[in-house]
């Protein structure tokens, strides 16, 4: 088997290409003619990490629109505007209505231009979320529950890059994060967190 061994100026390492043991057929790698060939780079890996966690409580009121969810912004600076940005985590809602329907969408920020990402096609009057919707019934109305979000974006920049949470509400009834609607002060009844996270994914270039 004949192969091709590259080694370092320095440390102990080395790249090498082989040829198959045993093989009728001809392959052929071709060198580009203009600009540099990289094998072996970091794509795929996790570059870097920013996480947002959200202790507190909220009480959103107003139904009918979306509203950002305080303390859940995460920021993050791309090293190179082919990367991606895995967009991660959850959020902790309890509701004060059994026929309320929810949903949040994540939302990008770059120079001050914020778009909603990761969305649901649109159709007629109906709403976008990235998780939704979804709504309570008389079981459920005094616990909280867990929405989790995903997403791989694509802000193709090396910009600061800032990504929020916002919660939607149909019902005229209050929507909570990290609690329920109970909320009382006893062993029953509990509080939870919720976290945004962000990773800078390299890109195959």
């Amino acid at each position: 088997m004949s192969s091709i061994k590259l080694k370092p100026d320095t440390g102990g390492g080395s790249f090498e290409i082989k040829a198959p043991s045993s093989s009728n057929n001809t392959r052929v790698l071709t060198l580009p003619d203009t600009g540099d060939l990289t094998l072996g780079g970091p794509y795929g890996k996790i570059l870097q990490v920013a996480q947002t966690v959200k202790t507190d409580t909220q009480t959103q009121t107003t139904a009918g629109q979306f509203l950002e969810i305080t303390g859940m912004t995460v920021s993050i600076t791309p090293s190179s505007s082919s990367n991606k940005i895995l967009v991660q985590g959850k959020v902790d809602i309890g509701s004060a209505s059994q026929t309320d329907r929810h949903g949040i969408r994540i939302v990008r920020t770059v120079g001050g231009t914020a778009t909603p990402v990761g969305l649901g096609d649109a159709d007629g009057n109906r709403q976008r979320f990235t998780t939704g919707a979804f709504g309570f019934y008389n079981q459920f109305l005094n616990t909280i529950i867990s929405v989790p979000f995903m997403f791989l974006d694509s802000p193709s920049t090396t910009n600061a890059v800032s990504y929020k949470i916002e919660a939607y509400h149909a019902a005229n009834a209050n929507l909570y994060i990290n609690k329920s609607d109970e909320d009382q002060n006893n062993g029953n009844n509990g509080r939870g967190i919720s976290l945004i996270t962000a990773m800078e994914v390299a890109a195959w270039v």
